[in-house]
């Protein structure tokens, strides 16, 4: 973990080189940076497991005492919006420390959180009207499954739109200083004429995210299975409810429950980074690409 009064040094040879990236190059750098500096990711991988834990046992007690199904669903739709949040703020921290240290900078796990906090309100304004759409889409107090099927059916070309579109919000706010709807503007200008390409290494950089987390939870859950560590059921129900999903966003309400919650969530937190890293190396292929981004870096440098 960086230390918040030690400044970490970038090794320039390990940085990779400012130019343009097919889908290959981006992942494998993404991997390849967040390997070579894994320390610096460290914190924020803690700050996440912990702000979530929390807030989970808060989730679990407050349902515990609510005998209202509308007020335990209102819980639940705070609790994953609230989620999303610690999740995108914890991918802004990556990304202004994926951002120094692929430039080569010193970087200081308190210079990227001040950073951070100097742009936190532009940054949560973007976040939140970002999220609004997949609010609305996933909120758990639409009951009827035929009106949810039909507004997901009928929101999604325009989701998916809207979501490559502003997929760059983050970057633009943290790494430029733009304002909020400056940033979705900005973000619609990098990703112009090249929508398709944005889409594919998007999902390629979700999935590789994704990928991770399932084949690290999935691991460890059927090790701990071996070692006794679990033992709701027999190891092949053990493995089979996992590849099922069951314990995807399962509640902590029981010892092994406890046990799998903690696997999953350490496992997602390990996997953040990744998708930070990614888009943080893909936002600035775009701009290498777009505005010479690295013959300005050159010449800077000079």
């Amino acid at each position: 973990m960086l230390d918040s009064n030690n400044t970490s040094k970038m090794d320039n040879s390990q940085a990779p080189t400012l130019q343009p990236m097919e889908l290959g190059g981006i992942l494998d750098n993404a991997l390849s940076l967040y390997r070579n500096s894994f320390r610096c990711f460290l914190a924020v991988i803690s700050i996440y497991v912990v702000w979530i834990g929390l807030q989970e046992a808060v989730v679990v007690w407050l349902l515990e005492r609510s005998n209202a199904p509308n007020l335990d669903t209102l819980i639940s739709d705070v609790d994953d919006l609230l989620d999303n949040l610690v999740y995108m703020f914890c991918i802004g921290v990556s990304a202004i420390a994926s951002s120094a240290v692929y430039l080569g900078r010193r970087l200081t796990f308190r210079g990227a959180l001040q950073q951070f906090r100097s742009l936190f309100r532009v940054y949560l304004g973007g976040s939140l009207l970002f999220l609004i759409p997949y609010a609305i889409l996933m909120v758990d107090s639409i009951e009827m499954s035929t009106l949810r099927a039909l507004l997901n059916l009928l929101s999604l070309p325009f989701f998916c739109a809207f979501y490559i579109s502003w997929v760059f919000y983050g970057p633009v706010i943290l790494l430029e200083e733009f304002t909020v709807m400056e940033a979705f503007g900005r973000s619609r200008t990098l990703v112009r004429g090249t929508w398709m390409r944005v889409c594919r290494i998007i999902f390629a950089i979700l999935l590789l995210e994704i990928g991770v987390y399932y084949i690290l939870g999935n691991s460890l859950g059927v090790l701990f299975a071996l070692l006794g560590i679990v033992q709701e059921g027999s190891l092949i129900e053990t493995i089979r409810d996992m590849l099922s999903l069951k314990y995807e966003g399962i509640r902590p309400t029981s010892l092994d429950s406890l046990i799998m919650y903690i696997v999953y969530l350490g496992a997602e937190a390990f996997a953040l980074p990744i998708y930070a890293i990614g888009m943080t190396l893909f936002y600035y292929d775009l701009r290498i690409r777009k505005e010479g981004f690295d013959i300005e870096m050159r010449v800077r440098n000079s």
